[in-house]
């Protein structure tokens, strides 16, 4: 099976051609547009988090698999901690993206203008922007995605079901990024169990490749086992405290796809559903169309949010180039108008997604052209702030300092016993990183993953609360004043009065009362 799948994919000088060449190019593109734009602002919340992960890595935290922490580490340890290294693997995995998609269009029968218009269509896409400007595992999403689509196109092509193989080798690996790609590997194989291309899905090779999917993510579902299963905690807090009312959404999610992926490829994605479900050409990848229906059936259940989807349209923006370039098959002219169409409206929208802006003019620009939602319930001020994604990059050394500030007016003797408890993981994260700067210890935090990190060996009789609920403090300590708030400049793009809090005398020692701080959406009151 190997030979006839490798007689046919041989054709090397061809492979090695101006296709291969042009993909390489709009890689690179891909590559320094977020080499140009992601020292911009700050860091986001969540890479300050990674960070903290990677100097406690274990095989899960609470809410994610250990991939992204390793993936932090490996930055630091080859570039150091500026912006550029921490984002440098989110940026490579987006160029590739950009290279796979064109690949799967050159796979399916596409020409040079198909594939272009792809990997124009994936470059500009405001989601993949963002997502692959900042290191989350978000970021990986979309590559994780297409190398098993691709995989699975030469299955179906090739009828190389030995090839399973080598995508429960993808997803195991996914699944150590992020657990959603479970979503997309449960919605293929059901896609492939009702089309024609059940053929290839009930044998051996299937089964061995979900063993090796399984066997590559047990130790993080062990890690999960022991630790009462915390990202199911970490879900169902979510469905309690920050998920929004269904129809919001529903509404979310669908809009969201449209204007993240760039309105002007809306046409695109949607002929790339219609290829696979009801053209000719698209019969042997039929399963790839109900994929789609199933996978946003699930997200529509479980109340995903917008950007979970975003990783499959590679696969459909890709089927949708190659009917336009039939379309325009002898219309030259209106090629060229499609192609500026679709960039127009990328550079338009690339504000979104990418940090280029002074934040005065982000702020204007989000209030006039596009503000994505927030993921939370509630919206407070928003129209005077960054959009959440951008807010989310600014302020956390601020914090540090004014944190610093109460911190340097102790004596030795207090500080050696105080510990500095944060309430949001980004306050945490920040203080980790940038307190060697300034001579504070390491955080202490009961918000996820930090939880599990414990209190480290602090008594509890000195603590320093940035945020936290009052009423709950004083219900632990003998004595809580209020001895700083953290501000920022009206520049800055967010609005906060964050109260610090200098506690003393605590009731029961600190590692008894450990479990009381815990949480992951709702904070303790």
């Amino acid at each position: 099976m190997f030979e006839k799948l490798s007689a046919q994919m041989n054709q090397p000088r061809r492979f090695l051609s101006s296709d291969f060449a042009l993909l390489g190019a709009l890689a690179v593109v891909k590559l320094l547009l977020h080499f140009f734009t992601n020292g911009h602002y700050g860091y986001f919340s969540d890479e300050l988090y990674y960070i903290a992960a990677g100097e406690h890595l274990d095989w899960g935290f609470a809410e994610f698999p250990p991939l992204v922490a390793v993936i932090a580490n490996i930055s630091r340890w080859l570039l150091g901690d500026s912006l550029f290294a921490i984002r440098l693997f989110p940026a490579i995995a987006g160029a590739l993206t950009v290279f796979l998609t064109g690949i799967i269009v050159r796979e399916l029968g596409g020409g040079r203008f198909a594939q272009c218009l792809a990997a124009i269509a994936v470059i500009l896409a405001p989601g993949y922007l963002f997502l692959q400007t900042v290191l989350t595992m978000n970021a990986f999403e979309p590559l994780l995605w297409m190398i098993c689509a691709y995989i699975a196109i030469l299955i179906l092509k090739y009828e190389a079901p030995k090839l399973w193989l080598l995508a429960g080798l993808v997803i195991g690996i996914g699944l150590m990024n992020k657990f959603s790609i479970a979503f997309f590997a449960v919605s293929l194989l059901i896609s492939f169990s009702i089309t024609p291309a059940r053929k290839l899905l009930f044998n051996r090779w299937l089964l061995l490749g979900c063993v090796i999917a399984i066997v590559i993510c047990l130790p993080t579902v062990l890690w999960q086992s022991q630790h009462g299963w915390a990202f199911l905690e970490h879900q169902r807090e979510s469905n309690l405290y920050e998920k929004k009312p269904f129809l919001q959404s529903t509404l979310d999610l669908f809009l969201q796809q449209i204007i993240l992926i760039n309105p002007t490829a809306l046409p695109i994605w949607l002929a790339g559903l219609y290829y696979y479900l009801f053209t000719r050409d698209g019969r042997k990848y039929r399963a790839f169309g109900w994929t789609y229906i199933v996978i946003l059936g699930l997200f529509l259940f479980f109340e995903a949010r917008y950007y979970y989807l975003f990783p499959i349209y590679p696969l459909f923006l890709g089927a949708g180039a190659i009917v336009f370039e039939q379309l325009f098959k002898h219309g030259k002219y209106l090629k060229s108008a499609f192609l500026s169409f679709l960039i127009a409206g990328g550079v338009i929208l690339a504000p979104i997604g990418l940090p280029i802006l002074p934040i005065e003019m982000a702020i204007g620009y989000s209030n006039f052209v596009y503000r994505p939602p927030t993921l939370a319930k509630d919206i407070k001020n928003q129209s005077e702030q960054a959009p959440w994604h951008f807010r989310l990059m600014l302020g956390w050394e601020e914090t540090v300092a004014t944190v610093a500030a109460v911190y340097d007016r102790m004596t030795p003797s207090e500080q050696s016993e105080c510990a500095i408890l944060a309430w949001r993981y980004g306050d945490a994260g920040a203080i980790d990183f940038w307190g060697r700067n300034y001579n504070l210890p390491k955080a202490i935090s009961g918000h996820t993953g930090y939880y599990f990190w414990g209190p480290k060996e602090y008594s509890g009789e000195l603590v320093l609360s940035v945020g936290g609920n009052l009423s709950f403090l004083k219900q632990r300590f003998d004595s809580v004043e209020q001895v700083a708030t953290v501000t920022h400049e009206e520049s800055v793009g967010i609005k906060s009065n964050l109260p610090i809090y200098q506690c003393r005398g605590i009731k029961k020692p600190l590692n008894e009362l450990w479990s009381d701080f815990k949480f992951y959406f709702k904070r303790p009151t």
